[in-house]
Formats: C-alpha cells, structure tokens, sequence
C-alpha cells in the first residue's frame, strides 16, 4: 500500500498534537485553580471528587466509541481513535501515557508500521505460524507478563486518576492554600519531568516496575493517611508539615507518572491491539477509582473539612 503525502501526515500528527494539548490543558487549567475556588463554592472540599468522577465520565463517551467500531468495524478509512484515547488526560495532577510511548507514536491512517520489538501482548512468530513452542510455559509466562502489565497501568491509574486527586484538598488544605497551590502545580510539572526521564531510562523489569508502585503506594498511603485525619492531620500549622505534604504529592505523582510511561512503552510493540487494550486499562480504572471515592467524599463525608478562622485543632 502506497504510503500518503508528506503534507497529509504532517497535518495528521499535527492534529493529533493539538488534540492532546488541547485536552491537557483544559483539564490542567482547571485543577490548578481549585485551590482558588475549592473553599467558596457549594462542594467545598469535595469538589475535587466531582470534578474526578466528570472528567472520568467525559473519557468513557470516547471508548465506547473505540470499542463500537472495533467490534463493528465500517468501510473505509480507519482512523486510529484508540492512540488518541491515550493522549487524554483522566484527571490530573497525573497521568501520563502521552510521554515516550503510545502517546508520542500514534498510528496513521494508510500506513503500516513495522514492529520493531515484541509486545508482551502478541503472539510470537512460531505461535502465529502454528509451530509449538518448545517450552509450553514460555508462551504462558509471557501472556502473563502482558496481563500483570495492564492490571499495573490499571491500579495506577485508578489510584492516580480517581482515588487521590478525590482527597488531594482534604490532604493539602489544612496546611494552607499556598501548599495545596504548590502541591498542584508541582505535581502537574512532575509528570512531564518523569515522562523526559523515562526517554533516557527506561525501565522493562516487571519487577521494578512494581517496586516503583510500591514506592508511589507509600507516598499515597501517606497522603491517604492526611486526609482521613483532616482537618487535623500531623505538624498542621508547620512549615515541615507543608514541606512534607508538597513533597509527598510530587515524588507520588513523578513515580506513578514514570510506570505509566513504561509500561505504555513496553505495551506499544504490539501495535493497535495493544494501544487498544492500554487504552481500556487506563480509562477502566480512572473511572472505577473516581467512582469508588466518590461516596466517601461527596455523600457519607467520610472525610472532613475545616473552617476558616475557627482552630479546630487546639487543646
């Protein structure tokens, strides 16, 4: 198949770089002025969980749009839907497959790409020829490997998209708006830093890539830990406390940001099929993760708020 014009691909990756732009910093823009606003509006404290389950929400009208015509595929041109599911951000302060992975290599229509390595998603080329393996569990264990990397992309993006941007306020502001602004706008810049990262070192163990999650799980243990304790969490009222808070959110951000690169990286050697079911994982989990929080947070208030100039937290 002959290949398009220069000028059609040119146009074609310049649209998808400014639908992802797009999408980043109307979501973006929006986060970083809730500190702003979080303390003046009907939702209080909560409106973090909204503004979580909405844009949750607003990504799954896009795969099942994916999904449909993967399932029922039309005539004619296909365009690649599912690379641009990877450009769209769930919620931030997070998330992060648009880095050196599918995000960046995003199908064109009428062009073909060569597969430059194995996916852990595709099948080897003995199996698609019909040859057997000469160890059965190689191909067991490598099936495995795929599906432990997309419940990994899953669970941190639930985490990440959903369950701790839905606290982020109850976690930050008793420290202050300065650090919940900080904790904001730094962990957004921590994202982009891990992506730049993971272009030079890049992580394919499996098994550092869940020691890194263990690692992001501390930090959002901790931050978890401040908002159940809110308005009242430890070193309230100290600039430690603020240091502390602000630190834990970027390194649990960058963290998570980079085993998302990773992964997303690894899965892209598989092609299509692989941006597909990345980009399922990614969504599956940021809704189940805002949906999960949500009753806590907006309904049963499990959480708690403080007041402006009224010291909840005195003897």
């Amino acid at each position: 198949m002959a290949a398009p014009p220069l000028g059609r691909l040119v146009l074609t990756h310049l649209l998808v770089a400014l639908f992802g732009v797009g999408s980043w910093a109307a979501v973006n823009g929006i986060w970083v002025e809730l500190p702003v606003v979080v303390k003046d509006l009907p939702e209080g404290w909560s409106l973090p969980s909204y503004l979580s389950v909405l844009v949750a929400l607003g990504n799954l009208g896009l795969l099942m749009v994916t999904l449909w015509r993967r399932l029922a595929p039309g005539k004619g041109e296909r365009v690649p839907i599912q690379g641009l599911l990877l450009l769209l951000p769930p919620s931030p302060p997070s998330v992060p497959t648009g880095g050196p992975g599918p995000g960046l290599r995003v199908g064109t229509p009428g062009v073909e790409e060569e597969e430059e390595e194995e996916s852990p998603l595709q099948e080897s080329p003995s199996q698609a020829a019909g040859t057997p393996l000469p160890d059965p569990k190689a191909s067991q264990l490598f099936s495995v490997r795929g599906a432990c990397l997309l419940g990994l992309l899953a669970v941190t993006n639930a985490l990440t998209n959903g369950v701790l941007p839905a606290v982020q306020s109850f976690s930050c502001l008793p420290y202050g708006r300065l650090a919940y602004h900080l904790a904001v706008v730094l962990g957004s810049s921590a994202n982009p830093l891990a992506c730049f990262l993971a272009m030079g070192i890049l992580c394919r163990s499996l098994a550092g890539l869940c020691g890194l999650s263990l690692l992001g799980l501390l930090f959002g243990a901790y931050l978890m830990a401040l908002a159940i304790l809110s308005p009242c969490p430890p070193l309230v009222g100290t600039s430690t406390g603020v240091v502390l808070v602000v630190l834990s959110w970027v390194l649990c951000a960058g963290v998570f940001s980079y085993v998302k690169v990773a992964i997303s990286s690894m899965l892209h050697g598989g092609g299509r099929p692989a941006l597909l079911a990345a980009g399922v994982a990614i969504q599956v989990g940021s809704l189940l993760g805002a949906v999960a929080m949500f009753p806590p947070t907006s309904i049963y208030h499990v959480f708690h708020s403080g007041e402006d100039c009224v010291d909840l937290c005195g003897p």
